[in-house]
């Protein structure tokens, strides 16, 4: 054994016997204590020195040289610093926390995802059965009621247990406080945008968090935060902002969706050099937060695939309503339906399926059809359509579109992507072999099916559940919320949001592949 090695084992076991003595010495019994140390401890443990330094990894089915070599340099440099920096980073996604150390390799990233780096089994004190990850806990069955929204169709809800230890990282001072008033985070948005959130509201993923949520902007003066979607901003100037309060940039969508370009970023106007934080899919975004994201199951998921097969008589679906998209997609598609029988539903197609059914569409198109089409209306950095979250967990093959590191996100194995096809023919030869090779199609169903998709439903529209949007928000606004309650650690000011915003590298691109 190397020099090298011999040092992480000494760092790692007595990292371990920290750990040990923190969890055992803690005024606060909290059982996540004991999650955050054996699930990210074991699963980097295991699946990265077991694994990656004895050299098991695959990709692809075939192991490389060059990929042994960059693991093994990843362990020796960052592996120690990595595991206190993650134990410390409450409700950090592991996602943000790879990305923030570099760690970003194609080949590493899916080879975490394969491992299932993250989520852990756990049993609850009410013996209830649930995922676990970085403290937070994702529950088979949604917190709200589905009686409250009849279109969700995510399987999973995010809860996150308070815990002053975490909360406040330690810091005796602020753990020792009597907390009775909540920080109120007022999201600022059009009232035609989105749905109004009346009163003040308990955050969805972390209720007992000391923060409410509201939408009302008599609240204005007396609230902590400032969640800004610059989508929904019209004519207006900011309002006054008071001592200590923070004014957060949100961005969900690409950025060609907001007209910042113009008036919002204008120094005369007020909000180029008001905001403080930024909340987006951007992973350098001091808040990530995505349309959904992907995990693998502990428990394979048992299903009759045979059966699941029978019923499919069609190949290709695509729902779609914006037909002049950026990205050319609808081009991408008419080219491709020289080649395949593709069904387009919505406005763009003569197929029709209500969007006010959006779940039984969903459902329908699963039995029928073997390939779902989850296309990039614009092809940004770090932005992923939330197609790809909402119809992973269907008994369909994804085929996605798009120049982005999906790697981050979800295996490669268990969709399709057409940038790794030279052209829509290309892309065809593949549709068509997998639909006439039963026996190859059903194995990349069992492949996808290993995994699954969290993601929150939102009605755009109040008392109107005809337009929904598919967002994962819950958990990052407990971060804002643990944030808010440290500032001190996180203060900071963003000069010139125009700037961030247009950042070359994150702007939209014209479509390579036609």
């Amino acid at each position: 054994m190397n020099t090298k090695k011999k040092l992480f084992f000494v760092v790692l076991i007595g990292f371990l016997v920290l750990s040990l003595f923190w969890m055992l010495n803690s005024p606060a019994k909290w059982t996540n204590i004991q999650t955050l140390v054996t699930s990210q401890t074991n699963n980097l443990t295991l699946h990265l020195k077991d694994n990656l330094l004895n050299h098991t990894i695959s990709i692809h089915g075939n192991e490389t040289k060059e990929t042994q070599q960059t693991i093994q340099n990843y362990i020796s440099t960052h592996l120690n610093n990595s595991f206190v920096r993650l134990i410390r980073r409450y409700l950090t996604p592991v996602t943000k926390f790879l990305h923030e150390e570099n760690l970003f390799n194609d080949s590493i990233s899916e080879h975490i995802l394969r491992s299932g780096l993250g989520f852990e089994p756990y049993t609850t004190e009410k013996n209830e059965e649930i995922w676990i990850e970085n403290g937070v806990q994702y529950r088979t069955y949604p917190f709200q009621e589905k009686a409250d929204n009849p279109f969700y169709t995510s399987e999973f809800e995010a809860f996150v247990p308070f815990n002053k230890t975490e909360f406040f990282e330690g810091d005796v001072a602020s753990m020792s406080r009597n907390i009775t008033d909540k920080k109120i985070i007022l999201w600022w948005q059009h009232k035609y945008g989105q749905a109004p959130i009346t009163g003040l509201n308990p955050l969805r993923a972390c209720p007992d968090f000391p923060c409410v949520v509201t939408s009302e902007r008599k609240y204005t003066e007396n609230s902590s935060a400032l969640l800004v979607n610059s989508q929904y901003v019209n004519n207006e100037r900011p309002p006054p902002k008071r001592s200590k309060q923070v004014f957060v940039h949100y961005q969900i969508e690409a950025p060609s969706h907001y007209w910042l370009y113009g008036y919002f970023f204008d120094p005369f106007k007020g909000w180029n050099d008001i905001f403080n934080w930024t909340m987006s899919y951007r992973m350098d975004a001091d808040i990530v937060t995505y349309h959904g994201i992907t995990r693998r199951r502990r428990v394979e998921t048992k299903k009759n695939y045979q059966e699941i097969l029978s019923k499919k008589k069609s190949v290709v679906a695509w729902m779609v309503s914006s037909c002049n998209a950026y990205s050319r997609r609808q081009d991408y598609v008419k080219e491709l339906q020289k080649y395949v029988s593709v069904d387009i539903y919505g406005d763009c197609g003569p197929f029709k399926c209500s969007r006010k059914k959006d779940k039984d569409c969903l459902q329908d198109f699963s039995i029928k059809y073997k390939f779902y089409l989850a296309f990039e209306n614009r092809f940004c950095k770090d932005y992923i359509t939330e197609k790809l979250f909402k119809y992973l967990d269907s008994d369909m093959i994804i085929i996605a579109r798009g120049y982005n590191t999906y790697s981050r996100l979800l295996p490669s194995e268990i969709f399709l992507n057409t940038a790794n096809f030279k052209s829509p023919k290309e892309l065809a030869d593949r549709i068509l072999y997998l639909n006439s090779h039963d026996q190859e199609y059903v194995q990349m169903l069992k492949e996808k099916d290993k995994y699954f998709s969290i993601y929150e439903d939102y009605p755009l529209i109040h008392t109107s559940p005809m337009y929904i949007e598919h967002r994962y928000e819950s958990v990052p606004m407990c971060e804002l919320c643990q944030r808010l309650w440290n500032l001190e650690k996180y203060s900071k000011e963003v000069q010139d949001m125009g700037a961030w915003f247009n950042k070359k590298e994150y702007q939209c691109h014209d479509a390579q592949d036609l």
